[in-house]
């Protein structure tokens, strides 16, 4: 809690008027941490927490509210985890088990590509209508057009989930494997498409190496693609790690504009599920307002950085008996400048 900083709240209320999760339901981060440093108990908010990054942006005390969630989950069972824990189960047992996939590509090459999750995503997200692996091979082809040849990376998860859902051992020993891995391959830049990958990478494991998220290297495509889009900032790219400029280069370079959503940047929506925990009702109606503002700039493409943000958002359009039917396509950004760089 010390690191956290949350002894120096003084319950001004801030953190609770500008929570997403506010809108929906009955919560307050004010309350967990008043129980926390008074009382010593926790309450359930620090479950239905997003750690989507926008109570510490208007602390006047600079109370880190993200380290102190996750201190607070640390070695406790998480309220709900979505689709019957079975990421957390494949991440759970990928830590147990012996890795011997080796690197593929240029044995001389110093980038590492990582794709992260699409296959588990793509193998248990069949009802969202996304082909996740598109992700991997449209990141490929943009790399090799910069005349990037990047070795694969076929590691484990890199434990985004289960440390924000309190499995600080299992995240350990994910990390552990990870970083010998990394060290082994010889590289000196990691390149992912993941915004989660990319922000564990960066602060949460000391590889003494520079890692690069995909979208960072996209602006000298030299494409010309003269359309309109929406861009959806996911929380760990954006608050997470201060990446909004880089996203929108990569769009503007090639001949795109983007119209802009009521919340943008440091104030962008969150998709409304963060760690595959609580998939319910409340996210749904925080999704729901965000393609709203997306539907509201009059574009027909949303395009996103982080797969769970795409996987979110393609749920909803697809959901049977949908209360509303979105014209609005949900799109991967290396995706979208892939596919257009074929039609040249």
């Amino acid at each position: 809690m010390l690191n956290s900083k949350a002894q120096s709240c003084y319950q001004c209320g801030k953190c609770t008027s500008i929570c997403p999760v506010r809108r929906v339901s009955k919560t307050s981060p004010r309350s967990s941490i008043y129980n926390s440093n008074v009382y010593g108990i926790q309450t359930n908010d620090i479950w239905t927490c997003l750690t989507c990054g926008l109570c510490p942006q208007e602390c006047p005390q600079q109370v880190d509210f993200l380290n102190f969630i996750k201190d607070e989950r640390a070695g406790r069972k998480p309220l709900d985890i979505a689709h019957l824990g079975v990421f957390t189960e494949y991440a759970e047992l990928s830590s147990r088990l012996d890795g011997n996939n080796k690197p593929e590509g240029p044995a001389d090459s110093k980038y590492g590509f990582f794709p992260g999750c699409v296959d588990m995503l793509g193998l248990f997200l069949h009802d969202v209508k996304t082909d996740f692996g598109e992700i991997t091979t449209s990141s490929l082809k943009l790399l090799n057009k910069l005349d990037i040849k990047p070795k694969i990376l076929n590691m484990k998860c890199c434990g985004h989930d289960v440390l924000w859902q309190g499995k600080k051992d299992v995240f350990d020993n994910l990390k552990n494997y990870n970083k010998k891995y990394i060290s082994e391959s010889g590289i000196d830049t990691l390149v992912t498409s993941c915004a989660e990958c990319y922000r564990t990478f960066s602060k949460d494991y000391d590889l003494g190496i520079k890692v690069v998220h995909i979208s960072q290297l996209l602006d000298k495509l030299g494409l010309k693609i003269n359309a309109d889009v929406a861009y959806h900032d996911p929380c760990r790219l954006g608050r997470h790690m201060g990446v909004y400029d880089a996203p929108r280069r990569a769009l503007t370079a090639n001949g795109v504009t983007v119209k802009e959503m009521e919340h943008s940047k440091e104030n962008a929506l969150c998709c409304g599920v963060s760690s595959f925990m609580n998939c319910n009702e409340q996210s749904k109606a925080l999704r729901i307002a965000r393609m709203n503002e997306a539907e509201a700039t009059g574009v027909k493409t949303m395009i996103t950085t982080c797969s769970k943000c795409l996987a979110h958002f393609n749920c909803l359009k697809n959901e049977k008996d949908a209360v509303k039917k979105y014209d609005l396509d949900v799109v991967d950004l290396s995706v979208y400048l892939a596919r257009h760089m074929e039609h040249i």
